[in-house]
């Protein structure tokens, strides 16, 4: 079991900074070639790659935190991957702003496109990668069940469908004099900063200690369950995206015994520790 997990920690940590690298490529390439088209869309589709760079970078971080203690972190340094997705999100949000401004002002000046066969095929190229991820991200998925690989997949779909929009802008920019590359620019940026808030939003609940509500309800389900439990209460510390501890007391009918007790208590245990939560009984008189 310890050597399947750690398989998989492997299998996460390689996975994201593969994709930051890749993300690295794309928005060197999608830079370059927005310059050299005088594209605002297709520069501002490249820095959301430079984003997604932070964001695995981050991702790999976590991952390879995951589980570690010390005698000044007995509980894993698991939470440092909520600080670097808050300053991720922060990055993201600033720089979509940026762009959003520059692709407003290019409503009242019309600056020349210029459209380039090769430059729009390299630029497709890139809607293949990403799709290609999305599928590696989604078979990493089924086997590991992780939030933040779940996240890449959906932020590689995502990337996608943005760079195809691009496309369609640089391609219409041949026929029509409306500035339809500030339109598309502009509809980036906004995804950028829209995504950047909810990373931002998320990343300061778990971070002030919000309550995982989700955790806790199927954690009393289940003590429920247990023969004998009448009632149950819980208190939980969120350590990281794989490791919250709970404090649980457990209160039984009359006439359960000795066996009964240790049974509940023994399974709660078990079944809790599969999905990352560390039970500690509070002794009866203790208020939780």
């Amino acid at each position: 079991m310890a050597a399947s997990a750690a398989e998989e920690k492997k299998v996460k940590i390689a996975a994201s900074a593969f994709g930051s690298g890749v993300n690295f490529v794309l928005g060197i390439t999608k830079v370059l070639c927005g310059v050299y088209t005088n594209s605002i869309a297709i520069i501002s589709d490249g820095v959301n790659n430079f984003g997604d760079v932070f964001s695995s970078a981050g991702a790999a971080v976590g991952f390879s935190l995951e589980g570690k203690k010390n005698k000044n972190f007995p509980s894993g340094m698991g939470r440092v991957e909520y600080a670097v997705t808050l300053l991720m999100a922060v990055i993201i949000i600033a720089v979509g702003a940026v762009f959003a401004w520059q692709a407003s002002d290019r409503f009242f000046y019309h600056p020349v496109v210029t459209f380039s066969w090769v430059q729009f095929g390299i630029i497709a190229a890139t809607v293949a990668v990403k799709a290609g991820m999305a599928a590696g991200y989604g078979a990493i998925y089924k086997r590991c069940r992780s939030g933040v690989i779940k996240a890449q997949v959906i932020d590689s779909v995502l990337d996608a469908c943005i760079t195809l929009f691009t496309l369609v802008g640089l391609f219409l920019a041949r026929y029509i004099s409306f500035p339809a590359d500030a339109v598309v620019g502009l509809a980036v940026s906004i995804v950028m900063i829209v995504q950047g808030i909810k990373l931002l939003i998320d990343a300061m609940y778990k971070m002030l200690g919000g309550r995982d509500e989700r955790k806790e309800r199927g954690l009393k389900a289940l003590a429920l369950d247990q023969k004998g439990v009448k009632d149950v209460r819980v208190k939980m510390y969120d350590c990281g995206a794989k490791r919250t501890e709970a404090y649980v007391r457990l209160d039984f009918e009359e006439w359960a015994g000795q066996e009964e007790i240790l049974a509940a208590e023994e399974t709660i245990k078990a079944v809790a520790e599969k999905y990352g939560i560390f039970v500690t009984y509070a002794r009866i008189e203790e208020e939780i």
